[in-house]
């Protein structure tokens, strides 16, 4: 059985993800992306899911360095988890570093979860991402797998923003055309119980 309720996509009654659509402005993504481009990390380094197809460009950027302009995704993230999800999550401090990825024709990241079993302290809890594409694009579409292929057509629209639980099996098809841009971030929390 599948239903919407106020930006929660459900499936089996059970959360599959929370949006906001256009949550962010044209304008507050152009300065958004000014900031990115201003301040981003040259040391680190992405590390995608192993053995999964990611042909997409990466740049890091502290969340500290853009905290002000992302005070409203950030309160919506936690808002998300109180609303859909409980899980404990830390406090996502100065030094996190997010990922800005941008997909152009021809790139796609493959099926893969977020999460990582191995760290003995803490798990990766949630996935948190905004669409910042400041041109049109086609292809490039979220989906996320909850028994069956869930699409976030919403998500596709700029300045919008999806949370779900980060082991949730996921992609993003290839674009076409065009360019989509989206931050990402991982929230942690302590290890699962």
């Amino acid at each position: 059985r599948k239903t919407k309720s106020k930006g929660l996509k459900l499936i089996m009654r059970k959360t599959v993800y929370a949006l906001s659509k256009n949550l962010y402005s044209q304008d507050e993504i152009k300065q958004l992306d000014d900031q990115i481009n201003e301040k981003k990390e040259s040391k680190s380094f992405d590390s995608p899911a192993k053995s999964v197809l990611k042909t997409s460009e990466i740049e890091f950027i502290k969340y500290g360095s853009v905290s002000q302009i992302l005070s409203k995704f950030m309160n919506y993230c936690f808002s998300a988890n109180s609303k859909a999800f409980g899980f404990d999550l830390f406090p996502v401090t100065g030094d996190k570093i997010m990922n800005y990825n941008i997909y152009k024709p021809g790139t796609e990241y493959y099926w893969h979860i977020d999460a990582e079993s191995l760290n003995p302290i803490r798990d990766i809890k949630l996935t948190a991402m905004m669409n910042c594409s400041d041109e049109p694009y086609e292809g490039g579409e979220l989906v996320l797998f909850k028994g069956v292929e869930v699409k976030c057509p919403e998500f596709e629209i700029p300045g919008s923003v999806i949370v779900f639980p980060s082991f949730t099996n996921h992609k993003v098809n290839k674009v076409t055309s065009g360019v989509r841009k989206t931050l990402a971030l991982w929230m942690w929390g302590p290890k699962f119980r």
